[in-house]
């Protein structure tokens, strides 16, 4: 799996980025049915047991094993106004993340 960020995205997240932090993808089910989940973004500072490292360029991330299937193979981490967006070429997975620890 691999995750690119755009230069928008990069600039906010190295705002937010703090020594040791890492990013997360997981597939957010709280208070839904497991397959109604929401993609999403999140700092963590440690790991689960279940992480799987994610090629990217620029910040250590990580995606919940078991979830990789809500996610595609390539995605892309972009920002539209002061919201985080992950898309694939496939589609867009979530429109409107806000990435925060």
């Amino acid at each position: 799996m691999k995750i690119e960020f755009s230069n928008e995205a990069k600039e906010l997240l190295q705002k937010q980025y703090e020594q040791g932090m890492k990013l997360y993808l997981f597939y957010d089910t709280e208070g839904v049915c497991g397959v109604n989940g929401i993609p999403t973004v999140r700092w963590i500072t440690s790991l689960p047991d279940n992480a799987e490292n994610v090629e990217t360029d620029t910040f250590p991330t990580y995606i919940n094993r078991e979830q990789k299937v809500f996610f595609y193979k390539e995605l892309r981490l972009d920002v539209r106004g002061s919201l985080f967006r992950l898309y694939s070429k496939e589609g867009i997975l979530n429109p409107s993340i806000t990435i925060n620890n």
